[in-house]
């Protein structure tokens, strides 16, 4: 496997990450925990095969450089350059008009879903769609869940999650067994003094065991909806997602690369009882200013 600072190849010649890291307390950002540490890596991945090029999120501008140098170490022979995200997020598009502009991709792919219950996904949909299509020259193609985009052999495949916020999708690509899970199972980082050890965004088999209470940490930061709900359903819904199919890697948005069934075995694990954890606390109530409840009732 090659791995520099922004870039590692996963399956050689086949799946990539690039992108870089970031001193989580040295960069405070909404969804990181306020008493989180360590280096956290933040990634595009590109997916090829033959002729086809298919790269899922964009990374943050901020590590540019690096998304650059990692794509033009995966385009070689490629004439078919697409671009996927999870969410409709800067995090996952904001690199968007300048690897259009630097590198030949025509097609973006979104996906949604026409849901009552996601009303306000619509309005974003509406937005991101007018974003894209305002660039010269590309194309935004709306895909559902449960379809699957062709990239030569590799097949990836929409999924539609319970643990997610209203705009997110998972992707699964059958011939790797690889499971793109967005900002879920985004939670292992590397510690500070990593710098100068060198870094990889691969976790081996035999490091320290992913604990819940790191899961439960990012899960409350990202995800605050989950706090003192019924965790039921997303149980059941993980349980879905891994008998439903094998998954040889968990591949987020940012943390770290889960690699080898067993490994994601753990990871699932541990998140469902993040679940628990979260669940068992107190739910947020949320009430407005005393002025603000008399002019309701007035």
């Amino acid at each position: 496997m090659t791995e520099t600072e922004g870039f590692a190849e996963i399956i050689p010649g086949t799946l990539a990450a690039t992108g870089g890291w970031l001193d989580v307390a040295a960069r405070p950002i909404s969804w990181i925990p306020p008493t989180a540490r360590g280096l956290l890596p933040v990634q595009g991945y590109i997916l090829r095969d033959g002729e086809s090029w298919l790269m899922v999120d964009t990374g943050l501008a901020v590590h540019w450089p690096l998304v650059a140098e990692g794509i033009r170490r995966t385009l070689e022979g490629t004439t078919e350059r697409r671009l996927i995200t999870t969410r409709r997020e800067q995090d996952c598009m904001i690199n968007l008009p300048a690897i259009l502009g630097e590198f030949g991709v025509r097609e973006v792919l979104y996906a949604g879903v026409l849901n009552p219950l996601d009303f306000f996904e619509g309005v974003e949909e509406r937005d991101a769609v007018a974003r894209i299509e305002a660039t010269p020259g590309l194309r935004a193609t709306r895909i559902a869940p449960g379809a699957v985009t062709v990239v030569g052999r590799l097949r990836l495949e929409v999924l539609r999650v319970e643990l997610r916020l209203l705009a997110t999708n998972w992707f699964y690509e059958t011939e790797t067994a690889t499971l793109f899970t967005s900002d879920a199972f985004a939670f292992l980082a590397r510690p500070a003094q990593a710098w100068s050890a060198g870094l990889s965004r691969l976790r081996a088999p035999d490091e320290a065991p992913i604990r819940a209470e790191d899961a439960a940490l990012y899960l409350s930061a990202k995800m605050d909806w989950l706090i003192g709900i019924d965790p039921a359903p997303v149980l059941a819904d993980l349980d879905a997602i891994q008998a439903a199919r094998p998954i040889a890697r968990l591949c987020p948005g940012f943390g770290l690369v889960i690699e080898g069934e067993a490994a994601v075995r753990e990871a699932f694990d541990a998140v469902r009882e993040a679940l628990r954890i979260l669940g068992a606390r107190p739910r947020k109530v949320w009430r407005f200013p005393d002025a603000l409840n008399a002019e309701a009732a007035a």
